[in-house]
């Protein structure tokens, strides 16, 4: 959600799309990603360790977000030249492709978050509960999400796009890394 608050921003500062192009490139990847993710994990890694599918997740979605407001420098790397060296000229990676790569990342990340993570919901609650364990899931997300929407424009006012997400980005990983370390133990 804090994406979709300052993503017009991004689509115009960083990617140099038009805001209305935004869902096409960045929306539709991530969905994408998300649904063959989740097909993937339920048909295949249903008995794979659900703590370490969250832990994936939680590095591939910090590492993404870190990366996202980065593309035009990863665009003018080396290697990605002499990849464009070998490729047609319609063909050449830019940081709309780099966005669209990243974003389908993201939707990979967060199926590896959330299904294991509703699984393990199922499997614990009976189903008199689940009901009730549900709606007060959803309430504390809704409720807890307010403030970081909010917050986010003004951060992105100071701070700047690049800067918002390179922080989340950040926060991400750490709670990444926060659950490795509890995992281990």
């Amino acid at each position: 959600m804090v994406l979709a608050a300052i993503g017009p921003g991004y689509a115009q500062q960083i990617a140099k799309i038009k805001v209305e192009e935004f869902p096409l490139f960045f929306v539709t990847p991530a969905v994408i990603g998300a649904a063959l993710c989740a097909i993937i994990l339920g048909s295949y890694f249903h008995r794979h360790p659900k703590s370490k599918l969250t832990n994936l997740g939680l590095f591939l979605l910090g590492l993404s977000v870190l990366l996202l407001p980065y593309g035009s420098k990863i665009e003018s790397r080396g290697f990605i030249q002499t990849i464009n060296s070998y490729l047609p000229y319609a063909f050449d990676i830019n940081i709309l492709h780099i966005m669209v790569f990243l974003a389908f990342v993201m939707g990979i990340a967060n199926s590896l978050i959330f299904v294991p993570a509703n699984t393990i919901l199922q499997e614990e609650t009976s189903e008199e509960f689940r009901g009730k364990v549900y709606g007060a899931l959803n309430t504390l997300v809704g409720l807890f999400s307010l403030l970081p929407i909010l917050v986010v424009g003004g951060l992105a006012d100071l701070l700047g796009i690049k800067g918002v997400l390179t922080g989340i980005g950040f926060i991400i990983l750490s709670i990444g890394f926060l659950s490795w370390v509890m995992d281990r133990k």
